[in-house]
């Protein structure tokens, strides 16, 4: 078992616990890994007498229990809580979310029952299921586990666990700190048949088709693997595509399997069982999928992952790709084949592979002519020509300014703060550009003041509005430094302004005030530069005034 990585995050655990709830932000791995194991030893420092952990699947359970006996021993009291076990007097009880939500089952413990609750794959805590367990018990500690907290439908986790974030790690840095296999992402184009382009509203007949088909298995056989075999999973986007391109790879000598929902627990499982085995022969090549394997299933075998559908999200990108990303001994890197047809939210694989969530437009292009030199490590990302340009049009024609996009990305990073957030926030936390929302509103004042008025309670008059606005348009904005030197001198001095400022320039950031510059920051202070309607628009927006051989604070 490696333990190299979990210390610091045991530590920050044990540290959490001066509240009772906590949540661990995590990278790529997944039920039964790192987060398992860390919550494992976090169970062994604080010694629960009882203990739950929940889990979405029945699948992941035994992976959990196996992973709790490792760090705390086999003597430990374990049993199962599921629709054919019902050990509840063990003192570690693992259970699924689907049958403690039964309120004849739940109601079988008192509240005070378990000392210890863990929750994994957190962000769906916001279903009714979790919410009638977490609304029952009141445990000491609550501990909860996701790689991807961020929510589309208004719902916060963040409140679930009092804000307080134990440790958070996100690709990036995981790369950086060599804890998942590195990966070879290709960018490739989808064909274009009988001149169509493949498209979010593309026909059936044209994703099953032969030329497609060969197409698909001439790119993947070109990009290849790592390992003995070939290891796959192939996400598509919808289920009767996954089970006609299975058959179809199946004519051509490949060992396939389509899996969907509708398929039982036991069918998946063997299915997860042929693709692991060394030996090919009654084993599976790839495993096609819509979403099943998004997240909860651990199969760190996986050495190519395909992908055939449009990106409509960029957490789902990353829970996929992170299907291969799992380490193990005889896998050098993963193999990331996608293909990328003229899709509407192309622009999202940029903001996914690269974990800036700026939605700044000149940023995502600028990740796609240079990712290589982005991502750490010796990971690889490259685009074909005809993708980039699908993807450029993609940026171009998104609307990252749109009001449901710029409300959601507040309220996720609201969530996440337990609070509203400062301007700087924003740029702390890797959040939305704080440009779109000048650019929108006019100001940040004036986006809190309609879309969150029930916690902002800040009233400004008609001219503090004025002045707030046009901190924002025009000097917010600003490509410098020295408009916003000027105003941070004058929250202290009144006097002597320009001196002050030229000293402050050079010593802070070495730069030295020319004639031209001075002239255009009294210019912009006074509101004596630009058009006269914004003169007009501005009236009130003058700082500065003249006060002999210098300025002072206008008053």
């Amino acid at each position: 078992m490696r333990t190299r990585n979990t210390v610091p995050w045991s530590q920050a655990l044990r540290l959490s616990q001066r509240k009772n709830h906590f949540l661990l932000v995590t990278p790529l791995t997944r039920a039964g890994t790192g987060k398992t194991y860390l919550s494992a030893f976090d169970v062994r420092n604080v010694n629960p007498k009882k203990m739950l952990f929940l889990v979405h699947r029945e699948q992941i359970l035994l992976q959990a229990e196996e992973s709790f006996k490792d760090v705390l021993g086999e003597g430990i009291n374990t049993g199962f809580l599921t629709g054919t076990s019902k050990q509840i007097d063990a003192d570690y009880l693992f259970s699924t979310v689907h049958m403690l939500a039964k309120d004849d089952v739940r109601t079988r413990f008192s509240p005070e029952h378990f000392d210890y609750i863990i929750i994994d794959e957190t962000h769906r805590a916001g279903a009714g299921g979790y919410q009638k367990i977490l609304e029952y018990f009141k445990p000491r500690f609550l501990l909860g586990m996701t790689a991807t907290p961020e929510r589309t439908d208004g719902f916060d986790i963040y409140q679930l666990f009092d804000h307080n974030i134990a440790y958070e790690i996100r690709l990036q840095q995981a790369m950086e700190e060599d804890m998942l296999c590195p990966f070879h992402y290709f960018g490739i184009s989808e064909l274009t048949i009988d001149g169509v382009e493949i498209d979010d509203s593309t026909e059936f007949r044209y994703l099953t088709s032969d030329i497609r088909v060969d197409n698909i298995i001439e790119k993947i056989n070109f990009y290849g693997y790592s390992g003995n075999r070939v290891k796959g999973l192939i996400f598509c986007s919808r289920k009767e595509e996954a089970r006609e391109l299975s058959r179809a790879f199946n004519e051509r000598g490949y060992q396939t399997a389509a899996l969907s929902g509708d398929d039982s627990q036991g069918i998946r499982e063997k299915s997860i069982e042929m693709l692991e085995q060394e030996d090919r022969e009654n084993g599976l090549d790839y495993i096609f999928t819509v979403d099943i394997f998004n997240e909860g299933v651990d199969i760190p075998c996986v050495n190519q992952v395909v992908m055939l559908r449009p990106t409509q999200s960029s957490i789902i990108f990353i829970q996929q790709l992170g299907r291969g990303l799992r380490k193990q001994e005889d896998k050098e890197y993963v193999v990331v084949i996608d293909f990328i047809g003229n899709y509407q939210k192309n622009f999202l694989i940029p903001i996914a592979l690269s974990g800036d969530r700026s939605y700044n437009k000149d940023t995502i292009r600028k990740y796609v002519a240079e990712g290589n030199r982005v991502i750490p490590g010796c990971s690889t990302i490259n685009f074909d020509e005809i993708s980039k340009k699908r993807i450029y049009a993609a940026i171009d024609n998104a609307n990252l300014s749109e009001l449901k996009f710029i409300k959601e990305e507040y309220n996720n990073l609201k969530y996440k703060l337990g609070r509203i957030p400062r301007i700087e926030d924003f740029e702390k936390f890797g959040a939305l550009d704080m440009i779109k929302i000048f650019d929108k509103f006019g100001s940040y004042h004036a986006f809190l003041s309609k879309y969150d008025s029930d916690d902002y309670k800040i009233k400004l008059s008609a001219e503090e509005e004025g002045i707030v606005a046009f901190l924002s348009q025009k000097v917010a904005k600003g490509k410098r430094i020295h408009e916003l030197e000027m105003l941070d001198r004058l929250l202290v001095y009144r006097t002597g302004i320009l001196r002050i400022l030229r000293n402050s320039l050079k010593e802070n950031y070495n730069i030295d005030l020319s004639a031209g510059e001075e002239k255009s920051v009294i210019s912009n202070l006074t509101n004596s530069f630009g058009k006269v309607e914004e003169q007009k628009k501005y009236a009130d927006c003058v700082f500065l005034k003249e006060d002999g051989n210098d300025y002072a604070i206008a008053s």
